[in-house]
């Protein structure tokens, strides 16, 4: 059985969800929207890895570097069919939510915001990560149980990282226009929040 077919066919009635644990004085949030793409080997997957590593970095500098979050990234998963924005660890959610929501806003609306040399960085970075998979004996049969079960060949990664490497500017900066528009619309997000009790109170 393909990973994504333990996917729930239809989104949760609720969308919206704080929860308050005792013995945190941090809020955590994971906000996603929906990535309805089971394909692997789609050129597709490649062009948002690189897309989301260069979001991921830009926030990293513009919402962790002023100190509102201590970590922060946007990431995808093909397995489960999302893209999801998270923070870790930060008592002033609600600024590092509109910075965010600016990073995020700012790359979908303007093209020229996308800097070459930041994406190829974000590329130098996708293709290392994505290499190290394989250092080992141990990687590289954890990689051929990876493949088994997305119903790809054993030579994904190998070809996945070639893939990154010929990603097109041109054709992240679409993406992003399409995709990243949807973090705007809260009626096609789901977002989960955990906090001290104090602060849903």
């Amino acid at each position: 059985t393909a990973e994504n077919e333990y996917r729930r066919p239809e989104r949760e009635t609720t969308s919206h969800v704080i929860y308050g644990v005792a013995g945190t004085e941090s809020c955590y949030m994971n906000q996603a929207i929906t990535y309805n793409n089971t394909d692997w080997t789609s050129e597709e997957v490649a062009h948002i890895r690189v897309m989301l590593q260069y979001l991921t970095d830009r926030l990293y500098d513009e919402v962790r570097g002023p100190g509102l979050v201590y970590g922060i990234s946007i990431s995808q998963s093909v397995t489960e069919g999302r893209i999801t924005l998270g923070f870790k660890r930060t008592s002033r959610l609600i600024e590092a939510f509109k910075a965010a929501r600016d990073t995020i806003n700012r790359h979908s609306e303007d093209p020229e915001s996308w800097d070459a040399t930041l994406l190829d960085s974000a590329r130098g970075s996708s293709i290392y990560e994505w290499s190290e998979k394989e250092e080992t004996v141990e990687d590289l049969l954890g990689q051929t149980v990876r493949a088994y079960m997305r119903r790809t060949d054993s030579k994904y990664n190998r070809n996945f990282v070639k893939a990154l490497a010929e990603t097109s500017t041109e054709r992240i900066k679409k993406l992003g226009s399409e995709l990243l528009p949807v973090f705007m619309d809260s009626s096609q997000t789901q977002t989960v929040i955990v906090c001290n009790p104090s602060v849903v109170n």
